[in-house]
């Protein structure tokens, strides 16, 4: 599967960008039968635990069952097996029936994350690498990047804009990833894109991917500012995913903000932001008005 990224944004040079080998893609519900066929749950690790729960909402929705409920944030995606600890046994049918019965409505797992992201056929030159990618749990996180390259954009036009976008799946492959390490991508015209499937795991927080979405917002801001249009985008994007998701404000992550994240994405100006935004409760308002108007 997809190895550890010990280098969680597209920390690169044009010159050691490459493509990566592409391959056919096979759809999470087709993955799990096969390896139900094969009878790789018989014997559960933890690791085949949480794969087969990254499997149970696309595979429950292909059976026309109830979608699958968000859970507290797991552990480590690839985590040392010495920090796993005993290995569990398989759950019985009736705690899994439970399990499953207990999950919310409103947690979908789909190519989209959001439905008026712009999708990736209109950007990306290949496609991901589908046997190294990790099924994505239920969705309890959101975690807010900038780019931190050197080479910074300015400009706005589609073109300008799908090339960046381009450049991030290149860097990304040629480190060895699946795809794009990034879910939702924001422009500098404030247009979201779909980057990588929320089916799929994303690559953008060292041990932290599980069930955690990653927008990247497009940009260098310890050298620049987001736009008006981004910082306005932003906004909607992660009400929009606190709403879908039933992430609490709390579970909005700023990449420096995960335990033991060296790193100071997604800079300064971003950062301030992001701060201002929680302390004025924009986010956590719009997600309750959501929940308030569901509730009637």
């Amino acid at each position: 599967m997809e190895p550890l990224d010990p280098c969680p944004d597209p920390c690169f040079t044009p010159s050691q960008a490459r493509n990566g080998v592409l391959a056919g893609g096979v759809a999470p519900e087709v993955l799990l039968a096969r390896a139900i066929e094969r009878g790789d749950f018989r014997s559960a690790s933890r690791r085949g635990f949480l794969i087969a729960a990254g499997f149970a909402l696309p595979a429950l929705a292909f059976l026309g069952c109830a979608p699958a409920r968000s859970t507290t944030l797991p552990g480590a995606a690839w985590a040392r097996a010495e920090d796993l600890g005993p290995t569990p046994r398989p759950a019985s049918p009736a705690v899994a029936a439970a399990t499953t019965r207990a999950v919310p409505e409103r947690n979908p797992i789909a190519p989209a994350a959001l439905p008026y992201a712009r999708p990736r056929a209109l950007w990306a030159r290949g496609e991901p690498d589908f046997p190294e990618l990790n099924p994505m749990l239920p969705v309890t996180a959101i975690t807010v990047h900038h780019d931190g390259l050197d080479s910074l954009v300015t400009g706005t036009s589609p073109r300008e804009m799908t090339d960046r976008l381009e450049l991030y799946r290149v860097g990304h492959r040629a480190q060895g990833w699946a795809d794009i390490g990034y879910h939702l991508v924001i422009d500098r015209a404030g247009t979201v894109w779909q980057g990588r499937s929320i089916r799929w795991q994303g690559a953008h927080v060292k041990f932290r991917n599980e069930g955690n979405i990653g927008v990247l917002v497009m940009g260098n801001f310890d050298r620049q500012q987001p736009t008006a249009a981004q910082r306005a985008t932003l906004e909607r994007v992660l009400v929009d995913l606190m709403r879908t998701y039933g992430v609490q404000q709390s579970r909005v992550y700023t990449h420096r903000e995960w335990p033991d994240a060296k790193t100071a994405c997604p800079g300064r100006s971003l950062q301030s932001h992001m701060v201002g935004l929680r302390a004025s409760r924009r986010l956590a308002r719009g997600a309750a008005g959501f929940a308030a108007e569901t509730a009637v």
